[in-house]
């Protein structure tokens, strides 16, 4: 499946997901969905959807499958759901049909085959030019934004929103940004940027808690967890700043697996940790700036040189600053 975006804005209403890189999280179980969000179970679904018209046969029976749709047995869904019986997952198909995600019937009550359609299809996905069918383990799929936010309504109205280690994770994939010019840094990297952080892609635990209904603790924790497991890399401050957030698979999405690799000098140019600076014979003559927020524009020079620095916390301040590579 080709597709020429190189870019993903804030203003984009859906978010494409590398299904290489999702189906990881469902045939391993490193990661928790114990959440009350099922952001990740209701992706899971859109991703086994068919883009387009398409017939299958089981049990030497035809089943017309329409864009939107998948046939399945129930005994598939707790792999593709994370959930632990065929009880829990249709326990998550009615919570999501009742809140009108989707509906789903079954074709055959013996062998618990059913066959459900994700609600709203043509107005989040037909209207683009993906007429393929849904390869169900390489390409991509995608996740509109407003479903998100309407499961995250419907969370809160239900009770107490509590999001599982999955469910983190795809929110952070679902609000990564690249290549906006209203976003400083993504012209660089792929950062989680969230549509109320004016601009600045710095993240705090505290922002974080807040969001995913845990204690900082539990974000500090878990952030270690995922970057150790090379999901994301960051840049991170020791004052109050926060931190700088990438996917790692992002580019490799949108770019393809040749992609040129972020070196870490850039990283740091992203938090104004390296300078660049105009070429000059003599060292006296060069002119270093440490920015401690992230620059608005792109800091390269033609022809600059890059100068790799430490910052360092003075006497009568708090401020610390280190790279972390990719």
């Amino acid at each position: 499946m080709a597709c020429t975006q190189h870019k993903q804005l804030v203003c984009f209403p859906k978010v494409r997901v590398q299904k290489k890189w999702f189906r990881y999280f469902n045939d391993h179980k490193d990661f928790k969905n114990d959440g009350t969000v099922h952001l990740f179970s209701l992706m899971a679904l859109f991703s086994y959807a068919n883009f387009r018209s398409n017939t299958r046969t089981i049990a030497n029976q035809q089943y017309m499958e329409a864009p939107g749709q998948w046939v399945c047995k129930l005994s598939a869904l707790p792999r593709i759901l994370r959930v632990h019986s065929k009880a829990q997952a249709k326990e998550l198909l009615d919570h999501f049909q009742k809140h009108g995600f989707l509906s789903y019937e079954f074709l055959d009550e013996e062998s618990s085959l059913l066959r459900f359609t994700i609600a709203d299809w043509k107005r989040h996905c037909v209207h683009l030019d993906y007429n393929y069918y849904s390869y169900k383990g390489s390409g991509f799929f995608f996740f509109p934004l407003p479903v998100s936010r309407q499961l995250l309504a419907t969370g809160r109205k239900e009770g107490k929103l509590v999001f599982s280690e999955l469910d983190a994770i795809m929110d952070f994939w679902l609000h990564t940004i690249l290549n906006d010019p209203t976003v400083a840094g993504s012209e660089h990297m792929p950062v989680v940027y969230y549509a109320n952080m004016k601009g600045q892609p710095l993240l705090s635990y505290s922002y974080l808690a807040k969001r995913w209904g845990w204690s900082k603790s539990r974000v500090g924790r878990f952030i270690l967890k995922i970057e150790e497991a090379g999901i994301i890399s960051r840049v991170s401050f020791t004052s109050s700043h926060g931190s700088v957030i990438s996917p790692c698979r992002y580019r490799e999405m949108i770019y393809g697996e040749d992609c040129e690799k972020l070196q870490l000098l850039k990283i740091g140019e992203i938090l104004g940790l390296t300078s660049i600076v105009a070429p000059a014979e003599n060292l006296e003559d060069l002119e270093l700036k440490v920015e401690t927020r992230v620059p608005k524009r792109k800091p390269v020079l033609d022809g600059g040189k890059v100068l790799r620095i430490q910052v360092f916390r003075a006497a009568g301040s708090s401020f610390f600053a280190r790279p972390v590579p990719l």
